[in-house]
């Protein structure tokens, strides 16, 4: 009997792409969402694409109905890509580990990723495999970093420095929106190796990338500020985003500033509105966006390394990187290759099985 996998939020910006990136490798999948229509056209998308894909439609609402859904459904693995992962709990995850299936999410929020990893006696005993965290970082961030390890003989990452910026016309979905403007200009949590307190957007730099324009970048929520110290010796760590319009990556500073100073803004409450006024600035951008490991080492000779690594994406092909961790964990989940438990997605998946699965679209690496 094939395997099910039921996607949370199936239609959505990352969840579509991995629907449909699943279907394609013949999988059998079902897409969630609260609207039919939308998960109807999606199903049909992929059928004129793949005839013979097996695919199905259910719609509920996963925060009411979920546990009797599964129960119904009977999947094998849960993908969740319902974010923002800020301020969600972990209820969903719960109920899908004590239904006694396997769990995916997408998740880049600090507290929940820690949250999550407290139900690992909980999935241990459902034997089930959770993995957490199956997106861009701190999956591929992790994998960048492994192999700059290997490369270069490394025992010592003194500092790391990485951000990410997408394209200014690249599909951005409201949860994206709402993970960023929940923090901006708010004192980010302390992490090993953080001297002083910093603040969501600020500590503004300039980044230049090969093939496409350069970037400013600010203080940027990730995951990785939390896990990768644990699995690679880091002094000093700095994680950045940025947007490809100058003009509205500056309106986003002020704004930090103007919430470190004291005024409430509430930004992410209204995150559907400053998505639709970021669009207004997409005849100053394009689609092409980028990502940036830089690295200052020492390696077991006690030589100092100095590299810089980068992925570039066009054609808005950039969504497609914080899915492909979902799509390779989903093949490793179904045949047996990881131990029951929860785990953050790091050191297991490395840079070539990553970069394998963006082969067929605009994205390119590079290495200084």
């Amino acid at each position: 009997m094939t395997a099910k996998i039921l996607v949370l939020g199936g239609y959505g910006t990352f969840g579509s792409r991995i629907s449909r990136a699943l279907c394609l490798k013949g999988h059998h999948v079902i897409i969630n969402g609260r609207n039919k229509e939308k998960a109807e056209k999606l199903k049909a998308e992929i059928l004129s694409d793949k005839a013979d894909a097996r695919i199905e439609v259910a719609c509920f609402d996963v925060f009411t109905e979920l546990y009797e859904q599964i129960n119904h459904l009977k999947p094998s693995l849960v993908i969740h890509t319902c974010g923002s992962f800020q301020g969600q709990d972990t209820l969903i995850a719960e109920t899908v580990i004590k239904a006694g299936v396997h769990y995916i999410d997408l998740a880049d929020g600090r507290d929940y990723v820690q949250d999550m990893l407290k139900l690992d006696a909980l999935a241990k005993s459902k034997h089930v495999i959770v993995i957490t965290a199956a997106s861009t970082v701190p999956t591929l961030s992790s994998a960048v970093l492994k192999h700059l390890q290997q490369q270069h003989d490394i025992k010592l990452f003194q500092s790391v420095k990485m951000g990410i910026s997408p394209g200014q016309k690249t599909d951005r979905g409201l949860a994206t929106s709402e993970a960023v403007l929940s923090y901006i200009g708010k004192p980010l949590t302390p992490w090993r190796g953080s001297d002083k307190t910093k603040y969501g957007w600020q500590e503004t730099y300039l980044q230049k990338y090969p093939g496409i324009r350069n970037r400013l970048m600010g203080n940027c929520e990730a995951a990785d500020l939390d896990v990768l110290p644990v699995y690679f010796d880091i002094g000093e760590l700095q994680f950045s985003a940025g947007m490809e319009s100058k003009l509205l990556h500056t309106g986003i500073w002020l704004s930090s500033w103007l919430v470190r100073l004291g005024v409430t803004l509430n930004l992410d409450k209204h995150a559907g509105f400053w998505l639709k006024v970021s669009r207004w600035f997409n005849f100053l951008g394009t689609e092409d966006g980028g990502m940036h490991v830089e690295i200052n080492a020492v390696n077991n000779k006690n030589q100092s390394i100095h590299k810089t690594w980068f992925i570039i994406a066009k054609n808005n092909d950039g969504p497609q990187i914080p899915c492909v961790p979902a799509i390779v964990m989903t093949e490793k989940i179904l045949t047996g290759e990881i131990k029951p438990g929860v785990q953050p997605c790091i050191d297991i998946v490395s840079l070539n099985e990553y970069l394998h699965e963006l082969t067929p679209y605009a994205v390119e690496t590079f290495e200084f």
